[in-house]
This record gives structure tokens, C-alpha cells and sequence, in this order.
């Protein structure tokens, strides 16, 4: 019927534990075929390392892979735990840690590789559509990742104290035009 919601059997324990455990070994393939075959055709990613926050479709989706794992082409993930069900069943969460050596560029936005090992640690939130992901949400510590390659400055360094004196220059700027 067209319009009409199809109705999926809730998430069971088993179901989570098999789900994650095949997303994880997908993401760890580098091969985006076998990602792209878990998701629906408008698949929603929301991650703070997709630039602009997230993306929309498969072909972003396979985009977005690609220049991750050209950056890092050795990049791991791990899951630590088990996976957790949404009370109404319809949504499965996934703690994970990740490693891989940014070898390569990360375009966008345009870092450059750093040879380093990057360590990582997150949880994706999965929403489901039968045996398909249609939203995924990534919850992760992109300032950590920032620091590990150079990008942000380490706490309490004077890159730290310069950014918090450009910050509140901007911010007196930024009060002046909201008056």
C-alpha cells in the first residue's frame, strides 16, 4: 500500500549482536560495496567527521568512505561491549574504538597526513528498516581526533591560549552585530 508504514519485528538481543557485529566487519573490509548493501537507498550518516555533519544517499555515503579510508587505509574498528536496544525496539547502539595511521590525505577538508597513529572511541546509534540502516548517528570526540593529527591544539598549550584569545575577539564581534 502505497503511503502505509511497514511494520518490522522489534529488535531482539541476537538480532543487535549479528547487526553490529556485520556492520563492523563491512566498515573493517574497506570495501564500500559491502557497507552500501547494509543500507537503504537514502541512508542518513550524521557523524562529526562527514563534513558539514552529515550526508544523504549512497553515493555520498561511498564518497565519504573512500577519502576515510585513503586517509587512514588501515583503519580498525572494534566493538566494546554489547550492543543496547531502544525501549521500542526499532533502534540499536554499538559502543566501538577505532585505530588506523593517517597515512594519506583527508580531503575534504584538506588535512594533511601526519604518519601518526589516530585513536578513536564513539558509539553509533543505528536506526533500522528491516535488515537495512536508513539513519546512522555517530557520537565521537572529533577535538581528540583533532589534537592526535595536529589540528586542534593540546590543552592548556599556548595554541590553546591564542585560539581562547582569537575566540573572545570573535565573540565581542559577534555580540556587537546581535544588538
Amino acid at each position: 500500500m502505497e503511503g502505509a508504514t511497514q511494520f518490522h519485528a522489534p529488535i531482539t538481543p541476537d538480532h543487535a549482536r549479528q547487526w553490529a557485529t556485520k556492520f563492523l566487519e563491512a566498515w573493517n573490509s574497506h570495501d564500500p560495496e559491502r557497507l552500501l548493501g547494509l543500507a537503504t537507498e537514502d541512508v542518513v550518516s550524521e557523524d562529526p567527521f562527514i563534513q558539514g555533519g552529515s550526508l544523504r544517499g549512497k553515493a555520498a555515503l561511498r564518497d565519504w568512505l573512500s577519502s576515510t579510508w585513503r586517509a587512514m587505509p588501515d583503519l580498525r574498528f572494534e566493538l566494546v561491549g554489547e550492543p543496547f536496544i531502544s525501549l521500542d525496539g526499532t533502534q540499536l547502539a554499538a559502543a566501538w574504538k577505532g585505530v588506523g595511521r593517517f597515512t594519506g590525505p583527508l580531503d575534504p577538508p584538506g588535512f594533511a597526513p601526519t604518519n601518526g597513529v589516530i585513536e578513536m572511541t564513539g558509539v553509533d546509534i543505528h536506526e533500522l528498516d528491516g535488515e537495512l540502516v536508513k539513519r546512522v548517528q555517530t557520537q565521537t570526540d572529533a577535538m581528540d581526533v583533532g589534537r592526535q593529527i595536529g589540528a586542534a591544539p593540546a590543552p592548556g598549550s599556548g595554541g590553546e591560549r591564542f585560539g581562547v584569545l582569537m575566540q573572545r575577539l570573535l565573540a565581542r564581534r559577534m555580540r556587537g552585530k546581535a544588538k
